[in-house]
């Protein structure tokens, strides 16, 4: 029985059209930093951060449309990591240029009772290139565990009990014994970035499952999950004393779905003391949805949030009426780096002149 493009692909397009066999995707692409690419295990300027991103979508689609049971439950993914960053002195005068970052990712992508986890390690090498070391070459790998478990097999209905679209059998399938599956998965990443006064750029890319790992549910019939590319560009450019304009471009292709998001983030800087941005801003994801983003950065800590407004036909039609709102996608983001550092001791030094 091919139970496996049923469950992993089939749902998924009955009920999101242009996310088929996608991996799982935010709309704040950012505040899922090692879930997006590990080249940014530790990239940023402190001693440790954590942080964590919910996203939520669809939810009781089902209560009034046609050809989706009542029971649906939408779309529900929490995300969390933690990682480290570990200088590397250079040789001749202890510049740091270079540094090492280890990390641990984690999400769980829930959807209805079909159910994905991940949980990974990562590391990433960040060379500094030229005398300050502006220009940057990020290499990163991540491995870990990719698990998927169906809660409940009641009432689905397979690939092989379908004719033109018609259920022509209304037995229910029999699993081998099981109801989960899981396997290694591992992805790699590189990066290129430079910064400099008022401005800067990163434009990276990654390799998802590029050992394909193989999935089965107790049955003959294996799945093997198909490899995904990621790419990203990310700048920011000082416009003013206090206004810094964020664009941003996020691409995804797995097999035959392609990705394309683009959005600019503003931050306006209205306190020195202590170091308070506003953030806001919205972008667009192609032929699916336009979304808004809202935030404040407060010296370390990050929060953000972002409500997505459909416009693919998902969102029309007499299926629909009186739910569009259910298709909107909501999410929510915090991240923190801590800044633990030595102080430095100045020695009194008494100068006692000749005369």
């Amino acid at each position: 029985m091919r139970i496996f493009k049923a469950l992993l692909f089939a749902l998924p397009m009955t009920i999101c059209g242009s996310v088929i066999a996608q991996d799982v995707h935010f709309t704040m692409f950012d505040m899922a930093p090692m879930t997006l690419n590990p080249v940014y295990t530790g990239y940023y300027s402190g001693t440790f951060r954590i942080g964590g991103i919910y996203r939520s979508q669809w939810q009781g689609l089902g209560m009034n449309v046609s050809n989706l049971p009542d029971r649906f439950a939408g779309y529900q993914t929490p995300s969390a990591y933690a990682d480290v960053s570990l200088g590397i002195l250079s040789k001749k005068g202890g510049d740091l240029k270079s540094w090492l970052g280890v990390g641990l990712n984690f999400y769980n992508d829930q959807v209805d009772r079909l159910n994905t986890m991940r949980a990974e390690l990562s590391v990433a090498y960040h060379l500094g290139l030229g005398r300050r070391g502006n220009t940057r070459i990020s290499l990163g790998v991540k491995g870990g565990l990719y698990q998927s478990r169906i809660k409940d097999v009641t009432g689905l209905i397979f690939e092989d009990e379908l004719t033109n679209g018609i259920t022509v059998s209304a037995d229910d399938a029999v699993f081998g014994g099981t109801n989960n599956s899981s396997a290694p998965d591992f992805s790699a990443g590189l990066m290129v970035a430079h910064v400099s006064t008022g401005w800067g750029i990163e434009v990276a890319g990654s390799l998802n499952h590029f050992t394909q790992p193989s999935l089965n549910f107790g049955t003959s019939t294996e799945y093997k999950l198909p490899m995904n590319f990621v790419g990203n560009v990310k700048a920011y450019v000082s416009l003013a004393p206090k206004f810094t304009l964020r664009p941003m471009v996020f691409v995804q292709n797995m097999t035959r779905v392609f990705e394309l998001n683009m959005q600019a983030i503003c931050a306006y800087h209205f306190n020195n003391t202590k170091d308070i941005n506003l953030l806001f801003g919205g972008g667009y994801r192609l032929n699916d949805a336009a979304f808004a983003r809202l935030g404040f950065e407060l010296k370390g800590l990050t929060i953000g949030a972002a409500y997505d407004f459909n416009l693919s036909s998902l969102s029309q039609g007499a299926n629909y009426t009186g739910n569009n709102k259910r298709a909107m996608g909501f999410e929510i983001g915090v991240s923190y780096i801590a800044k633990i550092y030595k102080e430095l001791v100045v020695k009194e030094i008494l100068y006692n002149p000749r005369f």
